[in-house]
């Protein structure tokens, strides 16, 4: 089998990127899940930060916007959106930067009370965050997106040809983790969501 730098064109971003990109998806989350997404949106917004969000994630965001019920109706409908599976690329990135020691069985899927305490509360500063971004040793991130890559192309022919999981394997959190990985580590090549857009 080859290996994975045989595969893809890697070029690794660097650590201020991928916490921004953390941040990114710690706010849009929050958006979706938190009880008052006003609030979100008034942080980041107040963080200067609402232009590191893709235009996907600026959508999502818009939903502030609307009067009270229609907000809330939206936000209640986003919950079982397919972004709700970015926990899994928030729970990579933070990984990749080495603020998770290890990452969990693919067959596992991400707990928030994993990630809380890693990241900045509602109304605190953003920049300490991004000031301390480190990426961990790049052959241990090259060795997940070996895994990840030819676990996702498996896990996706099954799923195709039989429309089955296999061993606890669901083809969103697979991919969901191999996305992330492609994007720290294949930047020539990745935009965040450049496939949904």
């Amino acid at each position: 089998m080859p290996g994975i730098e045989e595969i893809l064109p890697i070029q690794f971003r660097n650590p201020v990127e991928l916490a921004k990109r953390t941040l990114a998806l710690h706010a849009l989350l929050g958006v979706i899940f938190h009880p008052n997404p006003k609030e979100i949106s008034e942080w980041i917004r107040a963080e200067h930060f609402l232009h590191e969000l893709t235009e996907r994630e600026k959508w999502v965001f818009s939903l502030t916007e609307l009067p009270e019920e229609d907000m809330l109706w939206k936000q209640a409908a986003m919950q079982s959106n397919l972004l709700t599976w970015r926990a899994e690329s928030l729970y990579v990135l933070l990984w990749a930067s080495g603020d998770i020691s290890s990452l969990l069985e693919p067959s596992e899927r991400m707990d928030g009370s994993l990630v809380a305490d890693r990241l900045p509360a509602l109304g605190e500063p953003l920049q300490p965050f991004i000031r301390k971004a480190e990426l961990r040793p790049r052959q241990e991130i090259l060795a997940e997106l070996h895994y990840y890559f030819f676990l996702n192309h498996f896990v996706e022919n099954i799923y195709e040809q039989c429309g089955e999981i296999v061993d606890g394997l669901d083809p969103l959190l697979v991919a969901e983790r191999c996305h992330a990985l492609h994007w720290i580590s294949c930047a020539g090549q990745s935009e965040w969501d450049a496939d949904q857009e």
